[in-house]
């Protein structure tokens, strides 16, 4: 595919390269390969659980180390698929002509029916009523579908608070008798209760360029009371996506997609992007968590306790593997290495790192022991949309387990669909992971992705179908090359917010609106 001269500029400016762009059009052309799935992680079959004793000695582990700790959150996504159904019936009922309960009987409205009985429940409705009632709207004489209306109008109508065009971090999640609270507070608040070392907490956000004054506007207002109210002082910082990790897409003509000006579009990349931005952190140990699964307070005994105590479970599992790793990397660094310490380090990395390998050599075994960790809660699935827990031939003929999305298995082969559908459980993106090598010195991150892990998607730009692509995903082809262990954690401390209904769920609920 040509690239004509007049798009270097427009290249290098972005800090792409020529051979980058070729590379892109390559996969977008040629597709990835697909995973061979050997089979599902399951209890006792690559995810492992604890005994109320050893829960204790982890906890113990960590509460009691000395390593620097940093809460990571990916938050640069933007609220509007939150609303997507909303947005949807604010243009479509008006002009239906139908009736309201005939209306959301239709299949693809049934969950907005139980939604707008109960939206009273989310957290910014009594605004949206005084927002309302300040335009003279006399709100008790409304039917029940012009009440709907106007709610989901003043939500997301350019003449009303447009919260669509927020980042999902600024939403408020949760109400409490004096407040509100947006999933930002709400994370800063959970960070003060297991990343605190020294009286300090650090949490850092990956946002969207566009939405940093916002996020440093709400953090300058909000900061002073959060610390008041935990005794916690908190650093904060913020990064973005980098344009150098940006791709190209092509059209429906399988030429390289250009705006009205001509100009080749790059968009980001998904997720994966952001292993430059955990690779730029300082730190031994880092939790990374989704902006948007964060719990409500008030549920304390079945939501944030458990938070809190899963956490330290998971770090205190990552610190224990590490400690036995660097003994083993220490001792077969030697020259005089007893043949015995690598029969011991390779049944470590076959029977608690998860590396199903012929290895041969001391060097081979060293090879494999000196990598990244990261320990991952897994939770039953019960449906959720998203990746799992899968063991995962690679190609090197070693067997480990991966994070797999539905998109990277090839589902037309009747034994990789079998096998997905035999998956128990799913990543809740729970994760704690390690930064530094044996000698203290940071790992390069970006050593450890499987580039061949990305994947192609079909997108929309302005309404124009494009063919976009994917990099490896932060905790899939990102992290493919890192040792890995899958724990169980319970199924109520995975509290996500998809859809604006998800607001509504018991995890986002003072106990008396349960």
């Amino acid at each position: 595919m040509k690239i004509h001269p007049r798009d270097i500029f427009h290249i290098e400016n972005h800090e792409l390269s020529i051979d980058k762009i070729e590379k892109d059009i390559d996969y977008l052309k040629k597709g990835f390969p697909s995973l061979e799935v050997v089979k599902p992680a399951t209890l006792n079959d690559g995810i492992i659980t604890f005994s109320p004793e050893e829960e204790e000695t982890l906890i113990d582990i960590y509460q009691n180390s000395e390593v620097e700790a940093i809460k990571f959150v990916p938050a640069s996504g933007a609220a509007s698929r939150m609303f997507r159904s909303l947005h949807q019936f604010m243009e479509e009922y008006p002009a239906s002509q139908m009736d309201f309960e005939t209306f959301l009987h239709q299949d693809h409205y049934k969950d907005l029916f139980g939604f707008f009985g109960t939206m009273e429940n989310l957290p910014f409705y009594d605004d949206l009523k005084f927002a309302l009632s300040e335009k003279g709207v006399d709100f008790d004489t409304l039917s029940q579908g012009d009440k709907a209306l106007k709610l989901t109008k003043q939500m997301l109508a350019p003449e009303g608070f447009q919260m669509g065009d927020f980042p999902k971090g600024l939403i408020p999640f949760h109400k409490y008798a004096e407040e509100k609270l947006t999933a930002f507070q709400e994370h800063l608040f959970e960070a003060a209760r297991y990343v605190v070392k020294d009286k300090e907490a650090k949490v850092h956000f990956t946002i969207s360029k566009d939405h940093l004054d916002k996020f440093q506007r709400k953090l300058k207002e909000v900061k002073p009371k959060i610390e008041d109210a935990t005794g916690v002082n908190f650093n904060v910082e913020f990064s973005f996506q980098h344009p150098s990790t940006d791709t190209v897409c092509l059209d429906t003509n399988g030429d390289l997609y250009r705006d009205d000006q001509g100009h080749i579009l790059f968009r980001p990349a998904g997720h994966g992007a952001l292993i430059q931005n955990l690779n730029a952190l300082e730190g031994d140990l880092v939790f990374i968590k989704n902006i948007d699964n964060v719990a409500h307070q008030d549920s304390t005994d079945e939501k944030s306790k458990p938070t809190h105590k899963y956490k330290s479970i998971l770090a205190g599992k990552l610190i224990q593997l590490q400690d036995k790793t660097f003994s083993y990397l220490r001792a077969l660094e030697k020259e005089a290495c007893d043949e015995t310490i690598v029969k011991e380090a390779k049944a470590f990395l076959r029977d608690q790192l998860n590396i199903h390998i012929d290895l041969q050599t001391k060097e081979d075994v060293f090879y494999y022991l000196n990598r990244p960790i990261r320990v991952c809660g897994m939770v039953i699935n019960e449906g959720a949309p998203g990746g799992g827990p899968f063991w995962i031939k690679n190609e090197d003929n070693s067997v480990s387990l991966q994070i797999v999305e539905k998109s990277q298995i090839d589902l037309s082969q009747p034994d990789q669909k079998e096998k997905m559908e035999a998956s128990t459980h799913f990543n809740p993106v729970d994760i704690v992971c390690s930064l530094k090598n044996y000698r203290g010195k940071p790992f390069n991150l970006e050593d450890f992705v499987d580039t061949n892990k990305g994947f192609v998607a079909n997108k929309f730009v302005g309404g124009k179908s494009i063919k976009g692509l994917e990099l490896p995903g932060l905790w899939n082809g990102g992290m493919a090359f890192w040792n890995t262990v899958f724990v169980e954690v319970p199924t109520h401390i995975f509290n996500p917010v998809k859809t604006v209904l998800d607001l509504l769920k018991p995890g986002h609920q003072p106990e008396k609106n349960v």
